[in-house]
């Protein structure tokens, strides 16, 4: 059963989630000794990474997933013929040069896990158990889809290959913040040495800073919420004090926001780039609205503009510094990965690529 010691998968996923499932299973063990069920699998294993076996099923997931890249790399003859898998091309046949990528993607994945496991990020588990959480995953979704709640974040139902993705994209997250919270500290003079050396990621075309209000309204009450937009709109054109234009209208929320081009306010999920393409576009004094955006009616005051602007070492220090740390995490990942072993078993990966 897969046991996260602390959970990596982001905390948008609800209540519902993966942790959920691991908590379920938990109480649903079947009594097999974790070390018997190893043996097990490691009779039928088609590769080891270390002393880590993999299954047939986990290797024939990863080569259905990346069969699709070799396949574009050869004609539609080729590909529909009878012996495609087996035959060479510049000594090389296709079923090894998949082989390679699975390879390459395994010696990855179980990288992580070792670490995961090292760094107290989650238990050991096995691919088998990691799929049984699937299930459990998809189930829990399902369910909270059919409730009162019924919002899940991400997919509402995982196939095996997205949802081992979907797990060793957030393994590798979680991984890389350990390492960083227990790696070394990134000194202040390597910050100023990368900061003076990459002068085109502290730059940006153009910065504005503006006064920015929103009106949620309602249809039946549109006009009257239109009304009082265009009066905040005609007061900023005699003001820049957001405390001002606090006491004129008590019950809207006027906001001062600083927005450039390496940092729009945007958000993840782009919602508020209307907001970044309009104030961009302003000049010092100018006022825009009231306009319609994201279902309610916005104002806002370009009250300084600046263009190819350089943020000052200090400003950004801080974001340098957890730059730094996420790279040499990834340089350990990476050179942990390199010395990984990987050795045949005594299933054939040829015998299962030209099975697909």
């Amino acid at each position: 059963m897969v046991r996260l010691n602390s959970r990596p998968f982001p905390a948008a996923v609800r209540m519902v989630s993966i942790l959920t499932a691991v908590l379920v299973l938990a109480g649903c063990t079947t009594g097999n000794d974790p070390a018997e069920e190893k043996t097990e699998s490691s009779e039928d294993a088609v590769l080891y990474v270390g002393d880590e076996p993999i299954s047939e099923a986990e290797y024939r997931m990863l080569a259905e997933e990346y069969s699709s890249q070799i396949y574009m790399q050869y004609t539609t003859e080729q590909v529909n013929s009878d012996d495609f898998w087996q035959t060479e091309t510049d000594g090389t046949a296709p079923w090894e040069l998949l082989d390679e990528l699975v390879r390459e993607e395994l010696r990855y994945n179980y990288t992580l896990k070792e670490l995961a496991v090292e760094l107290s990020v989650t238990e050991d588990y096995t691919y088998q158990e990691l799929m049984a959480d699937r299930k459990q995953e998809n189930d829990a979704r399902s369910e909270t889809m059919e409730s009162d709640e019924g919002t899940v974040y991400g997919l509402t139902n995982y196939d095996e290959q997205a949802y081992y993705k979907y797990w060793y994209s957030n393994l590798e997250t979680k991984v890389t913040n350990a390492l960083i919270e227990s790696g070394d500290s990134v000194t202040e003079e390597e910050c100023r040495q990368y900061y003076d050396s990459s002068p085109a990621a502290f730059t940006y075309e153009i910065g504005v800073t503006v006064l920015y209000a929103e009106f949620p309204y309602a249809e039946a009450n549109r006009q009257e919420t239109y009304a009082q937009a265009q009066q905040l709109g005609k007061a900023m054109e005699g003001t820049d004090s957001v405390s001002e234009l606090a006491g004129l209208f008590p019950d809207v929320e006027v906001q001062e926001l600083s927005l450039n081009s390496l940092d729009t306010g945007e958000g993840m999920s782009g919602v508020y780039s209307l907001r970044w393409q309009t104030a961009s576009q302003l000049n010092k004094g100018d006022v825009y609205g009231p306009y319609e955006d994201n279902g309610m009616l916005c104002v806002m005051k370009c009250t300084d503009r600046t263009e190819n602007g350089v943020f000052d070492f200090d400003s950004v220090k801080s974001r340098i510094e957890r730059y730094l740390q996420g790279r040499k995490a990834q340089e350990t990942i990476e050179a942990r990965t390199e010395e990984a072993d990987i050795r045949s078993g005594n299933i054939s990966p040829e015998q299962i690529i030209t099975g697909l």
